[in-house]
């Protein structure tokens, strides 16, 4: 038996998720479940959101199921304490704080649970066509998604994500993606290409106009009607897009890792997080920018 815990937004589910995923693909032979728990007392984003999104199946872990492998904590609260004072058991696999990737996370046979984020592709890369088919989202239902998309799928078209709000004061994710690594970013695909359409995407959609408008040549579309439960649908509109600067945010690591286009330009940020040492998940072939003046 393996166990996968998932918490987090939806951008870190889906690296959860995907690890699920390809547990089932490596050992078929195996009982491979999910531990949702955390998500009990979670104040954050949306709760769970992979099943309500993807309609992706699972099979749950009971808390007795849980206690075999790992400490089984009923809500997020205990979680968050137990985690920081209780020593890892050896049937559970932590993943270190820098994020380096775990070179032997598909080596061990038996019971096993996993306690991180798993955010480098690394992990499901050689599984890039079942992860595909499981994150295949639903079709649009407002017209301003239908018309964006074929819109952004048949130019060349340029999704940038800005992610302000908590990353503003948060400590491990603030000071990165400055005013700097844009412009300089959207400097770096035009010296690559010549774009038809920017859409940009933002919880500071004002922040965008007063700070991007003045660097961008072309049109730009605001994408400001996805509200709450719903803003997934701009992760779905970033995949269509041709090319993509993103933020250090899992949300649009996979706006841009989902999109299938062949030509695909991205540029990240060089630094992800306020660690040190930390292994960044960005993908080897993207454009990495310093958030440095």
């Amino acid at each position: 038996m393996k166990i996968v815990k998932v918490i987090g937004g939806l951008g870190n589910q889906m690296f959860q998720f995907a690890l699920y995923k390809v547990l089932q693909q490596q050992f078929p032979n195996e009982r491979i479940l999910i531990d949702l728990h955390c998500f009990n007392g979670y104040k954050k984003h949306y709760g769970f959101e992979i099943s309500r999104i993807f309609h992706a199946g699972y099979e749950e872990a009971k808390l007795l199921e849980i206690a075999r492998l790992a400490y089984p904590y009923p809500n997020f609260q205990t979680w968050r304490l137990g985690s920081r004072l209780l020593p890892v058991r050896k049937t559970m696999l932590k993943e270190k704080a820098n994020l380096s990737i775990e070179k032997h996370l598909f080596d061990n046979t038996g019971d096993k649970y996993y306690d991180g984020y798993w955010q480098h592709e690394d992990y499901f890369i050689n599984q890039r066509e079942l992860i595909l088919k499981t994150f295949r989202f639903p079709d649009f239902t407002d017209e301003r998604d239908l018309n964006l998309a074929q819109q952004a799928a048949n130019c060349n078209s340029v999704a940038i994500h800005v992610r302000r709000g908590d990353y503003i004061t948060d400590k491990l994710f603030k000071g990165i993606c400055t005013i700097d690594y844009y412009t300089d970013a959207i400097h770096e695909v035009y010296s690559r290409t010549t774009p038809d359409l920017f859409l940009i995407f933002s919880n500071d959609i004002s922040w965008c106009k007063q700070n991007l408008s003045a660097h961008i040549k072309q049109p730009i579309i605001y994408v400001d009607w996805h509200k709450d439960s719903e803003n997934y649908r701009d992760m779905q509109l970033m995949t269509y897009c041709q090319h993509h600067i993103i933020a250090n945010s899992s949300f649009s690591w996979w706006g841009a890792w989902l999109h299938q286009g062949s030509q695909q330009i991205v540029v990240c940020p060089e630094k992800w997080m306020n660690i040190n040492h930390l292994v960044s998940p960005a993908s080897p072939s993207w454009i990495k920018i310093s958030s440095n003046p």
